[in-house]
């Protein structure tokens, strides 16, 4: 039986036709990528969980969404300082930003979660944060044009490290230079505890503790691990003085300009990406003691009862700072507090 003849000219127009309209749709990809292309930025290095989670979540975004959103993310601080980045984004100059103990001066109601002693673990934050008082946090961070993803990211509970000598009791910090965040908060609890705290952001902790600017940091084991800083600080003194963790946000003018589907795609994997990350900061800093000790720190467990001593004071002048509504949220998750 002969095959039927196929008249070249008709095969070739329709091979035509279809690489045309192959290209079409590619063409049309690549224009919806680059219309949502989006640049978050982090001052915790490649290696880090934050990074490691987040370039995850922006490979599952891609993913999902078919090429029409993606996020370049940029750690180490390779955009700036948290305060050039944190400017950055509220100018949508940066759509989205990973912050540490950043956002007090601008909304103060975010440092509640790191009052000194009040929480005892990453699960007790975690279900304030989750809960009714992140909601109020959130709030009020949208209030001044950040949106704050839902579930939070952990850091941990701090210590300090030094490099004169270890903190046994309160009467070792009397005068002793302490690198702390940006918060007003935690500069006047060093403060009232006859420290002399500096403030200066996570991407130049390394750099001031080196040229001996300061002579302690606060920070939890497993970031003292990740930055390296047992190369600049001796001691470890164990005192769990306060929680600290991450709050990922996005330029509120730019959250509300994405279309709902992509909105909801991103809320997805920002949530995993939260949840993944808490418990590798978990195991990071449960191992992390072990590995300090192995780098040659020298390791105390403080006493810290005389840290506790000017708290009731220090509690009540903050309740009027952050508002009657705001800590009847906290103390409803960790009792009366002042």
């Amino acid at each position: 039986m002969r095959k039927p003849s196929i008249d070249p000219k008709t095969f070739s127009r329709r091979r035509f036709m279809i690489g045309t309209a192959a290209a079409a749709m590619l063409a049309s990809t690549d224009t919806r990528a680059a219309d949502i292309r989006y640049r978050l930025g982090l001052s915790q290095p490649e290696d880090s969980p934050n990074y490691i989670r987040l370039k995850a979540m922006a490979d599952n975004i891609r993913a999902e969404t078919g090429g029409r959103m993606q996020i370049d993310l940029y750690p180490a601080g390779k955009l700036g300082s948290d305060n050039v980045m944190l400017a950055m984004l509220q100018k949508n100059e940066m759509e989205m930003y990973m912050g540490g103990n950043v956002f007090g001066p601008l909304v103060p109601v975010t440092e509640m979660p790191g009052l000194p002693f009040t929480f005892k673990s990453s699960e007790d934050v975690f279900t304030a944060l989750d809960g009714d008082l992140g909601e109020f946090i959130r709030a009020d961070l949208m209030a001044k044009g950040l949106y704050a993803f839902r579930r939070g990211f952990d850091n941990g509970f701090h210590h300090l490290t030094t490099s004169t000598k270890p903190i046994r009791t309160v009467d070792d910090l009397v005068g002793m230079k302490i690198r702390t965040p940006v918060q007003k908060m935690t500069v006047e609890f060093f403060e009232s505890l006859g420290a002399k705290p500096m403030t200066f952001t996570l991407s130049e902790l390394y750099r001031v503790c080196k040229e001996r600017i300061v002579d302690g940091q606060t920070d939890p084991l497993g970031l003292i691990v990740l930055l390296k800083l047992y190369e600049v600080q001796t001691y470890l003194s164990l005192t769990n003085h306060w929680w600290s963790g991450f709050t990922l946000v996005a330029n509120g003018e730019a959250w509300k300009a994405l279309p709902s589907d992509i909105r909801a795609i991103v809320d997805k994997h920002a949530e995993a990406a939260a949840l993944g990350q808490r418990k590798d900061i978990a195991k990071l800093n449960a191992d992390a003691l072990g590995v300090l000790r192995s780098k040659g720190m020298i390791v105390n467990d403080a006493d810290t009862t005389g840290f506790r001593k000017p708290l009731a004071a220090f509690y009540a002048r903050w309740k009027e700072i952050y508002g009657a509504r705001a800590w009847s949220l906290l103390e409803a998750q960790v009792g009366k507090l002042a």
